[in-house]
């Protein structure tokens, strides 16, 4: 089959393509870019891809090829130079594909709606201003392992689409739902929910975090790198949890201490249903 070809970087098509490499330009196109076959093919899988592009020099990766085959809306598929890749790309070593997805266009209040109308039992993340997208990526990615049922990012967090947070997620952010949200609206609608909410600080009234119950509607608040979670969430908490430290660092990285949240949280969850 043959497919459209684009070698020159100056293209139209590509400058308007280049801009999706800054929030900026995503967030007025409502479109993001993902780069590599492992990414490529989880986005044909679960997402509205609306353009490939491929090495010229070299074969579509066949993994692609068949979720390609599969996917049920149309897509552009671009043989492109090395150089279009290159400019398309935030890695050194580009990896010979890259496809424009549609940003998620999921509903908050219809997604809380049905869920909490589906099942008793519920688990969120909510992460309070989180900075570094490697941070973010990971703990998108180990919410979907532990299987937390959602994730709200706070505003002031580093942009959902960002290329590190997408490499990150290794395909997570396109399975599991994440929303950006004002976190203290979120929190004050849970709790009218009858949900618990879970705040992750050293404050000194904090107990260690397998001291409490993960029960029912659950939702752990992760703070950010530097300054922790915000005072308004500190005031809506019904629990102030941490996780102890036995050596000498002052704190665990907020993915780290994520991934213990939300495992021990499962955890409890199962010690209580056998």
């Amino acid at each position: 089959m043959a497919h459209e070809g684009i070698t020159s970087i100056q293209n139209p098509q590509i400058k308007r393509l280049h801009q999706l490499l800054d929030r900026k330009g995503r967030e007025a196109q409502g479109r993001f870019l993902v780069e590599g076959a492992h990414l490529v093919e989880e986005a044909l899988k679960s997402a509205e891809v609306l353009t490939i592009l491929y090495d010229n020099e070299r074969d579509m990766d066949a993994a692609c090829r068949r979720a390609l085959e599969n996917h049920p809306q149309g897509v552009q598929v671009i043989a492109a130079s090395s150089a279009v890749l290159a400019k398309l790309s935030e890695t050194k070593s580009p990896q010979g594909i890259v496809a424009e997805v549609k940003k998620s266009q999921a509903d908050w209040s219809e997604w809380m709606k049905e869920k909490t109308a589906a099942q008793k039992d519920m688990l969120l993340l909510l992460l309070d201003e989180i900075q570094d997208p490697g941070n973010l990526g990971t703990i998108l990615r180990t919410a979907e392992a532990a299987g937390v049922d959602g994730v709200v990012l706070g505003k002031g967090s580093v942009d959902l689409y960002n290329g590190k947070v997408m490499r990150s997620t290794m395909g997570s952010l396109f399975r599991l739902p994440v929303f950006t949200r004002s976190l203290s609206e979120v929190a004050d609608e849970w709790k009218a929910l009858g949900g618990h909410l879970l705040v992750s600080t050293l404050h000194e009234k904090s107990v260690s975090y397998d001291q409490v119950g993960y029960e029912q509607k659950t939702a752990i608040v992760i703070g950010n790198e530097g300054r922790g979670v915000s005072a308004t969430m500190i005031e809506r908490a019904d629990h102030l949890v941490h996780i102890p430290i036995y050596g000498q660092a002052e704190s665990l990285n907020a993915a780290v201490a994520a991934g213990v949240f939300v495992y021990e949280a499962q955890r409890k969850r199962k010690d209580r249903l056998s």
